[in-house]
């Protein structure tokens, strides 16, 4: 509690009616006119008692006692009963003034200040309480802090184990082979990519996002689907129900790429679901746009004709923005084009590669996966 009180008027009467028994009262300040108009302009959890006479003997300084006045929760009054000039301040200033909650004529009845007490002792409380929570508040903030902060460097340690791991994949199916390759990157979220086979149909799954709790759900969706007939249709169409469901309980939405690669082994064709800014790559062919759609709104249902012994390349969203943000000197697909010479497991290893002579940091900016696909010359197919 803070006094305003120059001439010691209102402090006397306030010891006098044992106000120094009271929780409130106890280390309280006693300010000058002059002295307050100097605090810093903060808010203040705290009362402030004035001695309404005080302030009118410096009508200089009475501008920035205004000003001061409503840094404090709430400001009370007191003069002499006789002193007319000093009511009809308070009065005249309470009607723009809204931190006045209070004004006493002195001297004043034992039930008055009874009152008085019982209201300053009430806010005292009142305070408290929010200076415990805000304690509490700040003591669950620091240890949700350091919550997240271990829980991102097992997460990075677990990113990291992942790649060390399993870096590469390679598979061979009905004449197609598969070989791809994942980097850990520093954003939340991440990159998942899966193979999944059922009768003469093989389908690449790849989801981008920059939330765990979507890429876990789409990811856990997935294992669902797959475990019945996979169908790309369905699975989008619950992918995009719980994108939505996560993503409306969010301020921030979070962006999400989900691409289903459908190779029907018999026919050789490749039809292409969802939507995303992955990008694809044909030895014969250069860079080739497939129609795929970079917005969720508009889903994309695409077919590309494979033939015997073509070698195709699909990079993630990732892998693209490491590439092209990280200043590597070369462009990407001239970059592809003067290394044809390669195998698929050596250009694998030499696109990454690239990636880590730019990156600062031991993960790239974000996760990278890139998708190697060659179909076997000598492989038994309807065309």
């Amino acid at each position: 509690m803070d006094l305003l009180d120059e001439s010691k008027f209102l402090g006397k009467q306030l010891d006098n009616q044992g106000f120094g028994i009271f929780d409130f009262y106890e280390g309280h300040q006693t300010h000058s006119l002059a002295s307050l108009c100097e605090l810093p302009l903060n808010r203040r959890a705290d009362v402030l008692l004035v001695d309404t006479q005080s302030v009118l003997d410096h009508p200089e300084l009475q501008e920035k006692f205004r000003t001061v006045l409503n840094t404090f929760l709430g400001v009370i009054f007191f003069h002499e009963q006789q002193n007319e000039t000093a009511q009809k301040w308070v009065q005249d200033q309470a009607g723009f003034l809204t931190k006045i909650i209070g004004e006493y004529s002195l001297p004043m009845a034992q039930l008055e200040w009874t009152m008085l007490s019982n209201q300053l002792q009430f806010l005292w409380n009142v305070l408290e309480e929010q200076k415990n929570l805000q304690k509490h508040i700040v003591k669950f903030s620091q240890e949700l802090d350091m919550t997240l902060q271990s829980a991102e460097t097992e997460m990075l340690k677990a990113k990291k184990i992942h790649e060390v791991l399993i870096p590469k994949r390679s598979e061979e199916i009905k004449g197609i082979s598969f070989l791809n390759k994942y980097a850990s990157g520093e954003g939340g979220g991440g990159e998942f990519y899966d193979l999944h086979h059922s009768g003469l149909k093989v389908y690449q799954i790849l989801i981008s996002s920059q939330s765990y709790l979507i890429s876990s759900s789409l990811i856990g969706l997935l294992n669902i689907h797959k475990q019945k007939d996979f169908v790309p249709e369905m699975f989008l169409a619950d992918a995009v129900t719980e994108i939505q469901n996560v993503n409306g309980a969010k301020k921030k939405k979070s962006e999400v790429e989900v691409v289903v690669m459908e190779i029907d082994t018999s026919h050789l064709t490749m039809k292409l679901y969802g939507w995303g800014k992955t990008e694809f790559y044909s030895y014969s062919k250069g860079k080739i746009d497939l129609g795929l759609s970079a917005t969720q709104n508009s889903v994309a249902s695409e077919t590309y004709q494979l033939v015997k012994g073509e070698k195709l390349i699909v990079f993630s969203p990732g892998f693209i923005f490491n590439w092209r943000e990280g200043r590597i000197k070369q462009e990407l697909y001239s970059f592809l084009n003067n290394h044809h010479q390669l195998t698929q497991a050596d250009l694998m290893m030499e696109v990454f590669l690239q990636l880590s002579l730019v990156k600062e940091m031991d993960f790239l900016t974000k996760d990278a996966t890139v998708v190697m696909m060659e179909v076997n010359r000598h492989g038994i197919h309807q065309i």
